[in-house]
């Protein structure tokens, strides 16, 4: 009885056949089996069409269990696993950088793209037999490892999803580097950690974040808190703090104000003679005003009204050497001519209509330089004065003299 194939060239001897060499047929059946079960072939691949074929009684490239694409192919590539009758199952990696068509028959191709590793069967239904693929690159399965798991490349990466839209990359010691403006979340989708951008990191929550530390340190330009801050604690401040909207104190009273008291601020309420209201504006209460709370030189002749009899001008002035010697609300002299003064005052009285005193001095005990000073002319600003010798009668002309002294002083109420 002649020697049958299986569908992966295995011969089976038949019943008294090959006496003394069944051993060669036989080991050579184990190296078939072999090869189908954990043989790995590389292919070579040329053009755009390859046959390999699984020949009876042969252990044939085409015979192996994984299959592993190489060459440089032309174009879309057709590979042909013959002969169209057997039936089988390979794991199939394409390292070419085309794409290959793995077809038996007419049934039907499996097409792996460039770097795509997928499991093919073949169903051996002659010629119009089938092959079909199950890419285990793009089929989602559990994995399980009982203990540790280690990347011991710098730079590996871990994806995650159908398109890898999510990824975790480390950084060589550094990190981990999670991609784009993906986020980490937590419990929900609106609980996260993500960068929006490559200068901004938020953190979200539908309603606390909460921190747990001794201490709590910002080391930024600028803290932007767009929300409310709940302190329970002591916050300690070295820098400036800028207020955008109002500082509100657990007493709010109004009308308090804020007082250091060697240790912290406190809020006090305003007592005594000054009051203040929630708008701001201070109020002195009458009477509380004394003279030794008025420092000197600081009330002035603007500042009093009413009934108080105000001094608006006071001068003493030498007549002869046209000398200013002392003065009051003056702002200068000007010398007309012998015995003619014009005062010029610094803040002017509120019009003409102001009193005038005004008289000589005799210097030197002569009695000799004393005259009659007149108002010659007076205005809001100034006051003209002009000085005569006495006349033995009324009918006499008297002359313009300068005096040792003029003294002039004027009232207004």
């Amino acid at each position: 009885m002649a020697s049958t194939y299986t569908n992966g060239g295995i011969e089976k001897i038949g019943s008294g056949e090959q006496a003394g060499t069944w051993g060669t047929t036989t080991n050579n059946n184990l190296d078939i089996i072999d090869k189908a079960i954990n043989g790995v072939q590389a292919l070579t691949l040329s053009g755009t069409t390859d046959t390999f074929t699984v020949t009876d009684g042969t252990v044939s490239d085409a015979g192996a269990k994984v299959l592993v694409l190489g060459g440089s192919p032309s174009g879309t590539h057709t590979l042909t696993l013959a002969p169209n009758d057997s039936d089988k199952v390979h794991l199939v990696q394409n390292g070419t950088n085309q794409t290959v068509n793995i077809s038996q028959g007419s049934g039907g191709n499996a097409v792996l793209t460039a770097g795509e590793i997928a499991w093919i069967f073949c169903d051996g239904a002659g010629s119009g037999a089938a092959v079909t693929k199950q890419d285990i690159s793009t089929t989602p399965a559990d994995f399980s490892v009982g203990d540790d798991l280690s990347l011991i490349s710098d730079a590996a990466v871990l994806n995650f999803g159908a398109d890898s839209d999510v990824s975790l990359t480390h950084v060589a010691d550094t990190g981990l580097l999670l991609n784009s403006t993906r986020q980490l979340q937590f419990n929900d989708a609106s609980q996260n950690i993500n960068a929006p951008s490559a200068t901004v990191l938020d953190i979200n929550a539908t309603d606390e974040v909460e921190i747990n530390a001794t201490e709590l340190e910002f080391n930024g330009t600028t803290a932007d808190i767009n929300a409310n801050l709940d302190v329970s604690g002591t916050s300690t401040l070295t820098g400036n703090v800028t207020l955008g909207g109002q500082l509100i104190m657990p007493d709010v009273t109004s009308t308090k104000i804020l007082v250091a008291d060697g240790t912290s601020y406190q809020e006090v309420a305003v007592s005594g003679d000054v009051t203040i209201a929630n708008t701001g504006a201070v109020t002195i209460a009458n009477d509380a005003v004394e003279t030794a709370m008025i420092a000197d030189g600081q009330v002035t002749t603007a500042k009093l009204a009413g009934s108080v009899a105000v001094i608006g001008m006071s001068i003493k002035l030498a007549g002869a050497s046209f000398g200013n010697t002392a003065s009051v609300n003056v702002s200068g002299v000007t010398d007309n001519g012998t015995g003619d003064y014009t005062i010029a005052v610094d803040t002017d009285f509120a019009n003409a209509n102001f009193s005038i005193q005004a008289t000589t001095g005799d210097d030197d005990g002569t009695n000799r330089n004393l005259g009659e000073l007149t108002v010659h002319a007076q205005a809001a600003g100034t006051v003209q004065i002009r000085s005569h010798r006495p006349s033995a009668s009324e009918n006499s002309a008297r002359s313009a003299f300068d005096p040792d002294t003029v003294y002039v002083t004027c009232n207004a109420q």
